[in-house]
């Protein structure tokens, strides 16, 4: 089945990918791909730690291409965590 892509979207996934880090990207995509997620399992995936990590999501967030989403139970930790997504309409 092939998949539309609105060019509205299509144009800010560019802009995004264009203007981000190499490591905002890479956190972008493990949220984009796995969320929600929270910042140690971000950073679990990624394999590198959590305090390079925790910056990257606030600047994700302050540019509204990454929001909250509730909160759940580290499965390591049994800490609460905020969980982190891409919204619907960044979504491809």
């Amino acid at each position: 089945m092939k998949r539309h892509i609105e060019k509205t979207s299509l144009d800010a996934y560019n802009v995004i990918s264009l203007e981000l880090s190499e490591r905002q990207n890479e956190v972008y995509e493990i949220i984009k791909e796995f969320g929600p997620i929270s910042n140690a399992g971000i950073s679990r995936k990624l394999g590198i730690p959590i305090n390079s990590i925790t910056p990257r999501v606030y600047e994700l967030r302050e540019i509204g291409i990454v929001v909250r989403n509730g909160t759940a139970k580290d499965q390591y930790t049994q800490m609460t965590v905020i969980l982190w997504n891409v919204p619907t309409k960044l979504r491809k």
